[in-house]
């Protein structure tokens, strides 16, 4: 789609509205002025300090579905101190979407921000990811974001899942019911078999593979043996918000019921 921008086909596409810049969304707004909420005077942007993963492609997967689910997530998380004043990292707005070749500089603006990537989540707090749907979670067959997920467990950053509101019903009753399965969907990680976006051009020619390019990335840090241990390392990054999650169902189920509740095994 990023060769398709077109304003007169869609007036809201955050991606046509750059063309005249070839910046990032965030950074046209910030040159127009558009900075702060013109009557309450709260500022649009802030000092990024949640980085969001998620695919942009899928059934369920809109904009608003995932502002929904990251603001749910970061309102019933305890370790979330102030909610409201969380600043998020989408890259479809924080990142150029223009992968052409700057004529004066030969620079990229995309690959110029996307190799920020690991600068950015060195420096967010937590790292949110979109599962959806939660019986085979998209984001988790995308190789971008196995490789966020594998940057924030790295520098120890807590992963928070966010979920839509039929997500976080199917959540329930899988903890309460169908536990092992639960497991089994979020720990049972093949990352050879992630896939990534190839972008041709006009001639069927590759001029850009993020699979090759993020597979190399991993193979750097990793090892030869890099797969498996990021496998490894996606999987215990699940198992603890599993944990965490289970552990505060039976705590509400408690609360809620005066009595014990049935504890899935974690």
């Amino acid at each position: 789609d990023w060769q398709e921008f077109d304003r007169a086909r869609d007036e809201y596409c955050g991606k046509a509205c750059t063309l005249h810049t070839g910046t990032s969304f965030v950074e046209a707004c910030v040159e127009a002025g558009l900075t702060r909420d013109p009557d309450t005077g709260e500022p649009y942007f802030g000092r990024m300090d949640t980085f969001v993963s998620y695919t942009w492609r899928g059934e369920g997967i809109t904009l608003a579905n995932l502002v929904a689910a990251v603001e749910a997530t970061l309102v019933a998380d305890p370790g979330v101190a102030d909610p409201a004043a969380a600043a998020c990292f989408v890259d479809v707005f924080v990142c150029a979407q223009h992968r052409g070749v700057r004529p004066g500089s030969g620079t990229c603006p995309n690959a110029t921000d996307v190799d920020k990537f690991e600068e950015v989540i060195d420096a967010c707090a937590r790292l949110v990811l979109y599962a959806t749907p939660l019986t085979q979670p998209k984001a988790l067959s995308r190789v971008w974001c196995l490789f966020e997920l594998m940057s924030a467990v790295k520098r120890g950053r807590p992963v928070l899942i966010a979920l839509s509101a039929e997500d976080r019903a199917e959540l329930r009753r899988l903890l309460l019911e169908d536990f092992d399965r639960l497991v089994a969907m979020f720990t049972t990680i093949k990352s050879e078999n992630a896939e990534a976006t190839v972008f041709k051009d006009d001639q069927g020619n590759v001029v850009k593979d993020d699979k090759a390019m993020i597979f190399g990335w991993i193979e750097r840090d990793l090892g030869a043996a890099g797969f498996r241990e990021l496998d490894q390392m996606v999987a215990g990054g699940m198992r603890g918000w599993l944990a965490a999650t289970a552990k505060a169902l039976v705590e509400a189920e408690e609360e809620a019921g005066g009595g014990a509740a049935s504890s899935p095994h974690v």
